[in-house]
C-alpha cells in the first residue's frame, strides 16, 4: 500500500507549481491595481489640462480606482484646516510633500497616495472644506469659467 517515491515527489511538485501559479496571478493583479492608480492621476491631469486650454469648460470625470480606495481628497495642507477628522488624519503626514490630491485610505493606493495636479485652484476648491473629499462612487465635476485662471473641481 505504499506509494513509490517518484509518485510522492510528482504530487509534491504539482502542489508547488499550483502555489506558485496563484502567487504569480496575485502579483499580476497587484500590478493592475498600481496601474489603475497611476492611470487615474494621468487621466485627471489630462482632463484638467483640456479644461485649462479652453476659455471655459465644464465636464464630468469618472473616477476609476481599485475597490479598496474610498475617497479622493483635494487639500491645501499649508492653509488652515477647516475639516479636521479622519480624512485629515489620513493625509496630514504628507504635509512635507508638494501635493494637492490624495487617495484614502492611503495604504491601498499602491505607494501613490498623493500627487500634485497642476492648474487646479486648490484655494477655491478648499474654501469651505479643507480637505475637500469626494467618494469614488461619485464623479468629479471639472469646471473653468471664462474669467478663471485655474480649474476647479467639485
Amino acid at each position: 500500500m505504499s506509494m513509490p517515491f517518484g509518485m510522492i515527489f510528482a504530487i509534491f511538485l504539482i502542489i508547488v507549481f499550483v502555489v506558485f501559479a496563484f502567487m504569480a496571478v496575485g502579483g499580476f493583479l497587484d500590478i493592475g491595481k498600481s496601474a489603475d492608480v497611476g492611470m487615474f492621476y494621468d487621466e485627471l491631469q489630462e482632463e484638467v489640462n483640456d479644461a485649462m486650454r479652453g476659455q471655459s469648460s465644464e465636464s464630468t470625470f469618472r473616477i476609476n480606482l481599485p475597490k479598496k480606495i474610498k475617497q479622493v481628497c483635494f487639500a491645501n495642507l499649508s492653509a488652515t484646516i477647516t475639516n479636521p477628522g479622519s480624512e485629515y488624519d489620513a493625509i496630514r503626514n504628507y504635509e512635507v510633500y508638494e501635493a494637492n490630491t490624495f487617495l484614502l485610505p492611503p495604504e491601498f493606493a499602491s505607494n501613490m497616495q498623493w500627487k500634485m495636479i497642476d492648474h487646479i485652484d486648490v484655494a477655491k476648491i478648499t474654501a469651505t472644506k479643507n480637505p475637500y473629499c469626494v467618494n469614488v462612487k461619485d464623479d468629479l465635476k471639472i469646471k473653468k469659467s471664462f474669467y478663471d485662471r485655474k480649474v476647479t473641481i467639485a
